[in-house]
């Protein structure tokens, strides 16, 4: 038997970084300290360092740890992942401000490193250290609401603003949009030129645009711009893709994951008759205006010897004996809040028409920027306790009939996305007047599939739009291997789209990063409704390898870019679609993938559609713009 398991390639660095292993305002003017030019005050390699990353990208930006404030360390923005990033030891205490060779300085609060992360793994992605986190370091109270009423968010602001401004001065920066910014060291000397250095209170009342005004003009950038800017900010920070998998890697009691695992009991060890297991998986991409989406798959049934079998015995036995039942999330705004990283929930995954037999979300909260644990052994190994609050577990309930199911999950948040360079993506709000502007671009995806079927090629129109999300564009006279779109607008947004042909249109993805060197975005996609025919379930970019446990190849679903220099230059109309090694870009169905087990193991009770959709597990995508696509916008 072959038993198949997703896995997101960084889980392997980030399970090595764990078995290794709120803020405060600053009461004091720091000094005026040497600055040593490197980004923090341990090794990324060391044991107990924490590299942590601006979600806003300064270079520049001074801080210390509080392990030895002797030290002024500056962030520094990396070439290759455009990651603003600062280190400090495990628990220090991270002050922030803009300061050199001066009196005067501006202070950006003193962020807590435990509540960022507690380890730090470059594969799974570095834990990000917010504007938020800074203005809590300030005002000493988490944002409750991303209201402009909010005192924090009022603070977050302002710095934003302030931030903002710099960016603006130094050219290249439309106020409102997110770019890369450096402080010199000779824009920090000429802090020189304020009467007083800037504080909470400074932000607080406003004091803070006159006390810099001979430094930067800060009313360039408008308080509903900077208001913006820090939404942009805001969600940017929990877009990301979210997983869970079944039990892979634990025993029952380890510190390890345990997976997504419950019963209809209280007791899932109990040895009566009536007792049924449940064990799943879930793929969901969280894109940047805050909607979740995606799909996944569970088991359900009775197992032999419950008492005696371990978890992972419980999972072997359901994946080969029980088909695969599908259970898809639509666009929803209930998965993690991005205040307080919690799952608001309960987050619903629809099973069939019947909504009361929804497999839901209930509770879960994501630790390090990137997990979420469901028990008590792997939360305490997670969150370096000793001891454990269970309100912060990844749980889930499902009531089918009369059987109520309940149990727990871990879930891993990985490849979060980042900020786009306007040398790519030039959008009409981050483009001066009269520029041109790429973006929304309307394009065709052209899945092909792998041998053993005999379906033809099908066509996907989508949107790569000016938001850095992925929609759908299906012309109303779309046929199952057209589906190609006609360029409409959008009427009505939100969960769903309805364009101005009355048609319903899709979230599917999202932009992850700007590419400089290959004048390309990368994105991930995942496609998961009935509507898309025998597209349903299809997933493209995801970065996912379906292990064959038992030998056999594993199928990889690697990362994707489009390739837009032609666009960005205006060369030509025509685009590619790559991977990161600018191979051919494979697109899989996961569903499949797991159904295949189910029917190798069971090939008298599997029907004839089954074994047809396990003959459809993947093949190539290529993408090419539609041929309703203006590329010679400007900005009027």
């Amino acid at each position: 038997m072959k038993t198949r398991h997703i896995l997101p390639f960084a889980t392997t660095a980030l399970m090595a970084a764990l078995s290794g292993c709120g803020g405060e305002s600053a009461n004091i003017n720091p000094e005026p300290n040497a600055v040593a030019y490197i980004n923090g005050s341990c090794a990324s390699t060391a044991k107990n360092c924490v590299e942590f990353a601006l979600d806003y990208p300064v270079d520049g930006l001074n801080f210390t740890c509080s392990s030895d404030t002797s030290k002024t360390y500056i962030t520094m923005i990396e070439p290759k992942s455009n990651a603003a990033t600062g280190k400090c030891s495990e628990g220090d205490k991270v002050h922030f401000f803009i300061q050199e060779k001066t009196n005067q300085y501006i202070d950006l609060g003193t962020v807590s490193l435990s509540d960022i992360g507690m380890v730090s793994t470059a594969g799974a992605g570095y834990p990000r250290l917010s504007v938020l986190d800074m203005a809590r370091g300030l005002t000493g109270r988490q944002a409750t609401s991303l209201s402009s009423s909010d005192e924090t968010i009022q603070v977050a602001t302002a710095i934003v603003r302030l931030l903002q401004a710099l960016s603006v001065e130094g050219g290249g920066t439309i106020a409102g949009d997110i770019q890369p910014l450096t402080i010199t060291t000779l824009k920090k000397e000429q802090l020189a030129n304020i009467a007083e250095s800037v504080d909470v209170g400074d932000y607080r009342s406003g004091a803070y645009a006159s006390i810099l005004r001979p430094w930067v003009d800060v009313s360039q950038v408008s308080q509903d711009d900077a208001y913006q800017a820090l939404n942009t900010l805001v969600y940017m920070n929990n877009s990301a893709s979210y997983q869970a998998n079944y039990p892979i890697l634990a025993k029952e009691d380890s510190q390890l994951p345990q997976g997504l695992y419950g019963c209809n009991l209280a007791d899932c060890k109990s040895t009566v008759a009536d007792l049924k297991h449940l064990i799943g998986q879930y793929q969901l991409i969280t894109d940047r205006s805050g909607y979740t989406f995606g799909y996944g798959m569970q088991w359900k049934g009775t197992v032999s010897a419950n008492t005696t079998n371990p978890i992972l015995t419980v999972s072997g036995e359901l994946i080969r004996k029980v088909r695969p039942e599908r259970m898809v999330a639509s666009a929803q705004t209930t998965w993690v809040n991005p205040l307080n990283k919690r799952i608001q929930g309960p987050f619903h995954f629809s099973v069939n028409e019947n909504a009361s037999d929804d497999f839901k979300i209930i509770q879960g909260k994501v630790f390090n920027d990137y997990l979420i644990a469901g028990t008590e052994g792997f939360y305490k190994l997670l969150t370096k306790s000793t001891t454990a609050n269970p309100a912060d577990y990844g749980q889930w309930q499902q009531t089918i009939g009369t059987d109520q199911f309940k149990g727990s999950f871990d879930a891993y948040k990985f490849f979060s996305v980042n900020f786009l360079d306007n040398r790519v993506f030039k959008t009409q709000k981050n483009v001066p007047l009269g520029s041109r502007y790429i973006f929304p671009i309307y394009a065709t995806l052209t899945f092909n599939f792998d041998g053993g079927t005999t379906t033809d090629s099908i066509k996907l129109g989508i949107v790569l739009d000016e938001d850095g999300n992925i929609r759908t564009d299906i012309a109303p006279n779309a046929t199952e291997t057209d589906m190609s779109g006609q360029c409409a607008a959008i009427r009505q947004s939100g969960a769903e789209y309805v364009d101005t042909n009355g048609v319903q249109q899709y979230r599917i993805g999202v932009l992850g990063a700007t590419d400089i060197d290959n004048k390309a975005v990368t994105l991930r996609m995942i496609l998961a409704n009935p509507k898309f025919h025998k597209l349903d379930g299809a997933v493209i970019g995801l970065n996912t390898k379906i292990e064959a446990v038992e030998g056999g190849n594993g199928q990889v679903v690697g990362g994707a870019r489009a390739n837009i220099g032609n666009l960005v230059a205006a060369n030509s109309t025509r685009i590619t679609l790559s991977d990161f090694n600018g191979s051919t870009v494979k697109w899989s169905n996961i569903y499949h993938a797991q159904l295949a087990t189910y029917v190798a193991q069971n090939p008298a009770l599997a029907t004839d559609a089954d074994k047809a959709l396990v003959k459809a597990q993947g093949g190539a995508v290529s993408l090419d713009v539609a041929e309703c696509y203006n590329p010679n916008k400007v900005r009027i």
